[in-house]
């Protein structure tokens, strides 16, 4: 039976998690502690976060696959967060049960797209794709063991930071950068695409995500266009760069201040897609390991219209 996750399954939650391996947040594969189980059953199963819907397979108390899906404010998006389903010779159905059964949820609420992020050797990956979902770009996560001190970091004389303004220069920077699949799956026009960038998230009052202080974006004005972009996330000391391939960008220069803004003697990591060549060998020069890849899918939905009948008028 598949069903919302309740509060009355704590305890086949817990002992699912014990059970399960899964990809976690900072991208590793490791069992969620108990202590993290419970954390994540409370914000599952209360609905504590806006905009989060969890599914299980469950029999006889048992526990067997879970799916959990975040809404994407302000687009009629979903995102799965998690697909966990355990080990056994009915694992396939199980999971494509699951996935089956969010797709239908998210056709009743008008959704239009779900996106999935499965590690490649993910055996969901086949049965994710037997019930639609595509591959549309793999994803590498590189780490930096301690980032170094750099005596003369260099600075691009055109580096500076982003501006509010810079929304339609980024997107055709984005538009340069990124092969048609990708925009495709993930956003064509500028409306999209200022959703997938965090834009307009915020309450009125708040500032936009990128001049948080956890968030610094820079760009490199080479007039009248943008041809670099580096986003530094202090809290999660995380980098990521994207430059016009067509114009040789200075992707080392780009990446030696983003490690310098993030300061000496930590760790730092980075995200690169299989089309960005040039930053993948740009990271592994500077000592880079590439810790885990992904494969990002989407599915896209069909809009529910109405079926149209003619009906007999009666007189009255």
């Amino acid at each position: 039976m598949i069903r919302a996750l309740r509060p009355t399954d704590i305890l086949a939650y817990v002992d699912f998690c014990r059970q399960v391996a899964g990809p976690l947040a900072d991208g590793k594969n490791e069992r969620l502690p108990p202590i993290s189980a419970l954390r994540s059953f409370w914000g599952h199963s209360l609905a504590i976060e806006p905009g989060r819907e969890s599914w299980v397979q469950i029999e006889h108390g048992r526990i067997s696959g879970l799916v959990t899906t975040k809404h994407r404010e302000g687009v009629d998006v979903w995102q799965i967060d998690q697909l966990l389903i355990l080990p056994s010779a009915d694992a396939g159905r199980t999971c494509m049960r699951l996935l089956e059964h969010l797709l239908a949820a998210a056709a009743d609420e008008g959704i239009q797209k779900v996106f999935l992020r499965l590690t490649t050797a993910d055996p969901a990956l086949e049965w994710a794709s037997r019930v639609g979902f595509f591959q549309y770009c793999t994803e590498y996560v590189y780490y930096l063991d301690e980032v170094p001190t750099f005596a003369h970091p260099a600075v691009d004389s055109h580096l500076r930071q982003r501006r509010a303004s810079d929304h339609q220069a980024l997107f055709q920077l984005y538009c340069a950068a990124v092969p048609f699949r990708v925009r495709q799956a993930e956003g064509m026009t500028l409306h999209e695409w200022r959703w997938t960038d965090g834009w307009q998230v915020r309450h009125l009052g708040f500032p936009l995500p990128f001049r948080t202080s956890r968030r610094q974006d820079y760009v490199v004005e080479t007039m009248p266009r943008l041809n670099g972009w580096l986003q530094v996330n202090h809290q999660a000391r995380r980098l990521s760069i994207m430059a016009n391939p067509n114009e040789a960008p200075d992707v080392t220069g780009l990446l030696r201040f983003g490690l310098a803004r993030l300061g000496p003697g930590r760790n730092a990591d980075c995200v690169a897609r299989d089309y960005q060549p040039e930053v993948i060998s740009t990271l592994e020069e500077h000592h880079f390991r590439q810790i885990g890849h992904f494969a990002l899918l989407a599915r896209a939905l069909a809009a529910r219209i109405p079926e149209v009948k003619l009906v007999p008028i009666r007189a009255s």
